[in-house]
């Protein structure tokens, strides 16, 4: 189990710590202060508490707090501490709907009937970690196909609504540009990152991550041995993290399927396949589409489109049906624009609609009937490039 205390009498915190130790309760964080309300939502997202040890001391503080959990935390539970058995406390207990108030000196029994409670609850109402169902993984059917400038203009338009905090992590850890493309670097990257995911908060998190205007990246470092990659528990923790401190995470994969790739595709909400038109390329797609399928990840896998131009030898439709996936997005073919962009670490201007627009699909997703482009009614399929 795993707690966080909040109590500002050392001498009462202090005995409560030296009894807890005796019992098998992880105490992630120990606050010698009541802290504010919106430092205890980072708190509580970055350290993933399932129990609030909470000295009643102060009323007013320790109301504001338990009004917080009931309206954000509902799930987190809350074991109150006290100096005293005054009054005071037991009212103040009971109006804030604590499961347990335990009173200094501490007994061991209390304290593991207590736990005990809790963790009988916890077993039928785990916690909600709150962690965000935007979680986008962008991987190319073929390498060179544009998926890290899709991920990361995406991300861009993501970053420009109100309220939304995006994050761009790189997970290609032998060939990412996401560095590249936002022309900046760090001496952090992903694999440090997981290195200390059971130990992450909100202050070593940000020497780990670069900050760009709007946009927190998460890069993938210089390039690395084949097998040296993090390992999935520590991946697993790590993905946990940034679920629950951003509203929005795209992921930029590479184009094979190791273990790490594998990792976080399995917890994506949804996978991107990017393509080209071009025929090797979708050979290409139509076999991912086949391995997806065998993982059963085919429900959550979409294509995106790139460099489309009016002269396609398929249509849209003639491409879904032979690679086997709908296509989510398209975006034209601009190299010189997508260039010059790439030069200033800004979206291009060309395409900026496109990419808005596919950003707000994705954060407000409204089901709709696709309409044929007219573009899309003349294009003629050579029976020469049929795949068999």
């Amino acid at each position: 189990m795993r707690g966080i205390v909040i109590c500002p009498n050392f001498a009462l915190r202090e005995q409560f710590e030296e009894l807890a130790a005796q019992f098998n309760l992880i105490l992630a964080k120990r606050l010698d202060n009541y802290p504010n309300l919106e430092t205890f939502g980072r708190l509580t997202r970055a350290w993933a508490p399932e129990v609030v040890f909470l000295s009643l001391e102060n009323h007013e503080a320790a109301t504001a707090l338990c009004r917080q959990m009931d309206a954000e935390f509902p799930e987190l539970q809350r074991i109150a501490i006290h100096s005293s058995p005054d009054s005071a406390a037991f009212r103040l207990a009971l109006r804030l709907h604590v499961r347990e108030l335990l009173i200094a000196p501490f007994q061991p029994s209390e304290l593991a009937q207590a736990l005990s409670d809790v963790a009988s609850h916890l077993e039928k109402h785990p916690v909600n970690r709150g962690c965000s169902d935007r979680f986008y993984a962008f991987t190319p059917a073929k390498a060179g196909a544009g998926a890290s400038t899709i991920a990361a203009n995406v991300t861009r338009a993501f970053a420009k609504m109100p309220k939304v905090h995006a994050l761009l992590a790189d997970f290609d850890l032998h060939s990412g540009v996401t560095g590249f493309l936002f022309n900046v670097e760090h001496e952090f990257s992903v694999a440090d990152a997981a290195g200390r995911s059971g130990n992450l908060d909100d202050e070593s998190w940000r020497h780990l991550i670069k900050n760009v205007g709007e946009i927190d990246l998460l890069l993938s470092g210089s390039p690395r041995l084949a097998g040296d990659a993090p390992e999935a528990k520590q991946v697993g923790q790590l993905l946990d993290f940034m679920r629950r401190n951003y509203s929005v995470v795209n992921v930029d994969l590479p184009d094979t399927f190791d273990e790490l790739s594998l990792t976080v595709l399995r917890e994506a909400s949804r996978i991107f396949l990017v393509t080209t038109p071009e025929l090797p390329a979708l050979r290409l797609a139509r076999q991912k589409a086949a391995l997806f399928r065998r993982l059963e990840l085919e429900d959550r896998v979409s294509l995106l489109l790139n460099r489309v131009t009016k002269r396609m030898e398929l249509t849209v439709e003639e491409i879904e049906k032979m690679v086997g996936l709908p296509v989510a997005a398209s975006f034209s073919s601009d190299y010189v624009s997508v260039t010059k962009s790439i030069r200033e670490a800004q979206m291009p201007a060309s395409l900026a609609v496109p990419f808005h627009h596919f950003a707000d699909q994705l954060f407000n997703p409204q089901p709709q009937e696709r309409k044929q482009r007219f573009i899309e009614r003349f294009a003629v399929v050579p029976l020469r490039y049929g795949f068999r």
